[in-house]
């Protein structure tokens, strides 16, 4: 899975030309996933003030509105993609626009 973790007020004060840009940066990420593997899933999230936190502790649930922490970089999307090796998805992220890119394997559930 690659988590894409940016600031936000990039995406909100780039010009038509820069989000033309990223934009191609990510056409050219997921063609060269497709061309290595798959891709099972992406989405672009919402901004972190349309984020809803919930907290379960001790039976009690505790809904707050917005993020969990405040933080100069948010999660702003995903991709989850079967790639032969680590080396094929780090190779991919340097296709991306500059975020800060966390690789995590999924664990297969089935198998514990």
């Amino acid at each position: 899975m690659f988590l894409l973790y940016g600031d936000e007020r990039v995406w909100a004060d780039a010009s038509a030309e820069e989000r033309s840009r990223y934009m191609a940066q990510h056409d050219e990420f997921a063609a060269f996933l497709r061309n290595h593997g798959s891709i099972v899933a992406a989405e672009a999230l919402s901004t972190v003030a349309a984020a809803t936190t919930v907290r379960s502790r001790e039976g009690a649930v505790v809904v707050t509105e917005g993020p969990f922490a405040e933080l100069a970089e948010q999660l702003g999307g995903f991709y989850v993609a079967v790639l032969p090796s680590i080396d094929t998805a780090i190779e991919a992220v340097t296709l991306l626009p500059q975020y800060t890119v966390e690789l995590r394997p999924v664990v297969d559930v089935d198998g514990l």
